[in-house]
């Protein structure tokens, strides 16, 4: 039998929130105003970086984004390409309130309801406030993805804690409750990044840093989670990355691969 991950939360104006508009992030944002044309969804792009020179190199900024907020000039630029309304915010990640929210047709940015969190800053601070959002129930789930200089994570998931359920985590072949990803992977939490801080964009080029092409990767993974599970058919909790062997290796969602980690029953 094959099992996917639920989707009912995502088929009425979802409301998807992207937390980190840099590397991958900015790709995630562009793709999912291309994915939900036509289509309601409430978009909005969380960070509080500002665009430098040398994110030009790796990240979908251009010249005259130098020195705005990165989730700014993404939700700026996307409002206008793709006529349609996009949210921002210019602070850290946590439940919103009605002072710290911006955005082209929203009064505000409300706490979160039903909504899927997808997660590409890659900070263990980060990634403790989106998990800490995770209330374990089917309406709000969570994307992480992660990456080094040539490989990466997608994780999915939207249980938090180890312990056992009222409901199934299954109902038939829809997975309502999997583990989140810093659940399945607790080193996201602690792990701090060996990587040498960003170059100006002529060192850069020396490819010292990351490779200019990973983020797209990575947000080409996490898109094809999202469009699959609007679709009713993603059957992952985890996508691995490695462009060296270019390979991509995914670990299904299974009663069994589920109740490993929740300690749930595997029925």
């Amino acid at each position: 039998m094959s099992y996917h991950l639920d989707n009912e939360f995502l088929l009425d104006n979802p409301w998807i929130t992207v937390v980190g508009c840099g590397g991958t992030g900015g790709f995630v944002a562009e793709g999912l105003c291309r994915l939900f044309q036509g289509r309601e969804a409430t978009i909005v792009l969380v960070d509080h970086d500002r665009v430098e020179p040398h994110n030009l190199l790796r990240q979908n900024f251009y010249k005259d984004d130098v020195g705005r907020f990165k989730s700014e000039a993404l939700a700026d630029r996307l409002a206008r390409a793709y006529d349609r309304p996009v949210g921002y915010s210019v602070y850290p990640f946590r439940e919103y309130d009605e002072s710290h929210s911006h955005g082209h047709g929203f009064p505000g940015l409300p706490a979160y309801g039903d909504s899927l969190i997808i997660g590409c800053a890659d900070n263990a601070a980060a990634r403790r406030a989106m998990a800490e959002c995770l209330p374990g129930h089917p309406a709000r789930w969570l994307v992480d993805a992660g990456n080094d200089t040539n490989w990466g994570q997608v994780l999915v998931g939207n249980v938090v804690h180890r312990v056992d359920w009222d409901e199934p985590a299954f109902a038939g072949e829809t997975c309502h409750l999997a583990p989140a990803p810093t659940l399945q992977r607790p080193d996201l939490l602690t792990a701090v990044s060996t990587r040498p801080p960003d170059v100006d964009c002529a060192a850069a080029l020396d490819l010292t840093d990351q490779d200019p092409t990973i983020n797209q990767m990575m947000a080409s993974l996490v898109l094809q989670v999202v469009r699959r599970m609007v679709a009713g058919t993603c059957p992952f909790m985890a996508l691995y990355l490695d462009m060296d062997l270019g390979t991509v290796t995914p670990t299904y969602v299974t009663p069994a691969a589920v109740a490993r980690t929740l300690k749930v029953d595997a029925d």
